[in-house]
């Protein structure tokens, strides 16, 4: 029998949440201790497929004494109401990323973080991917000598909409994910970001909102940063290589090309771009990758164990320059990241 463990409760249960329940329901040393969604019928039918008692509001399960931390999967925009709770109650918190859809929000999770004394790990999942820790790893390591520049690319396809439906932007969905990585593999911290973007496909697929971003960083150390996001690849190109990063050093090169599993499957006239070997495989029901990591990782930082491997004040920090990035194409103007957001 397998060992109760770790009682995690998860409080929105959409893409990401119903995934972060099938995986604590499998994973050793958790358990799937409670769910709560603002759509009863879809909780109970989650509880009945994975387990875990269904709570009819935030306050109920964060208080609930089989639930020794909190994932919450919610939509940014909603994200403070159940971290704060969580947080006053004392229970730690994987909050997906962005850490908040606002630098005010963001903030309000700091101060309850800090006011509890337990910790925030928000989920930047790249952080938790083999190839990119590696390559990290190796940068911090020197053996591509001196950062000179990090470049970054993340492309969905125009169907990505019928998930999301227009109810984000590429710097906070996507960008987010990439000016994290950036200021991760630079070593410093970031100094000035200007940016530009572009719409129309997605727009007359119904959705208002940008095609694509494209956005250069300086770095205090002197390196240099672009990241190009977006979600206009045509469906007919879904499997194309979208997605990636590329560092040059003084004394090396690292690339990686996320898309690039070592399993490919072609069938019905085309390559199958839904083959995941890294982010949340499962094998023989047991699941893997890099959000079994993070969930193994966070039930360590609810025993005390660990610390959280991506402190909350850079995930605040990788909230701001994707604010920034959304601020400098609307103006057309490089923006001074001394000021921006600051207090």
């Amino acid at each position: 029998m397998r060992e109760q463990g770790v009682g995690l409760g998860i409080i929105g249960l959409g893409f990401m949440g119903r995934r972060y329940a099938r995986f604590v329901n499998q994973l050793e040393g958790v358990s799937l201790a409670g769910i709560c969604d603002v759509d009863g019928d879809l909780a109970r039918e989650v509880a009945a497929e994975y387990g875990g008692a269904v709570y009819p509001d935030i306050d109920a399960l964060v208080r609930a004494a089989d639930v020794a931390g909190v994932i919450v999967a919610t939509p940014e925009d909603r994200h403070l109401e159940p971290a704060v709770a969580a947080l006053a109650a004392g229970k730690p918190v994987l909050v997906e990323k962005p850490v908040a859809h606002s630098m005010e929000a963001a903030r309000a999770i700091e101060e309850a973080a800090m006011r509890a004394g337990v910790p925030v790990l928000v989920g930047h999942l790249l952080r938790f991917e083999p190839r990119w820790a590696g390559a990290w790893r190796r940068i911090a390591a020197g053996e591509i000598g001196e950062v000179v520049s990090v470049a970054t690319r993340r492309i969905g396809n125009v169907g990505d909409q019928r998930v999301l439906r227009g109810r984000t932007t590429l710097p906070l969905y996507y960008g987010v994910h990439d000016l994290d990585v950036m200021r991760w593999f630079a070593g410093a911290e970031a100094t000035t970001l200007y940016a530009r973007r572009r719409s129309g496909s997605v727009r007359a697929a119904g959705y208002d909102v940008d095609d694509l971003y494209v956005a250069v960083l300086t770095f205090a150390n002197g390196a240099l940063g672009s990241a190009e996001l977006g979600w206009c690849v045509p469906e007919a190109a879904a499997a194309a290589r979208t997605a990636g990063v590329l560092v040059v050093g003084t004394a090396g090169v690292i690339e990686i090309d996320q898309l690039e599993t070592g399993l490919r499957r072609w069938a019905g006239g085309g390559e199958d771009p839904g083959v995941d070997a890294m982010f949340w495989p499962e094998t023989y029901g047991v699941p893997g990758g890099a959000l079994a990591l993070e969930i193994a990782h966070f039930a360590e930082c609810v025993r005390g164990r660990a610390e959280p491997a991506i402190a909350l004040a850079e995930a605040v920090e990788a909230l701001r320059l994707s604010l920034a990035m959304e601020a400098s194409a609307r103006s057309g103007s490089v923006v001074d990241l001394a000021t921006f957001g600051r207090v």
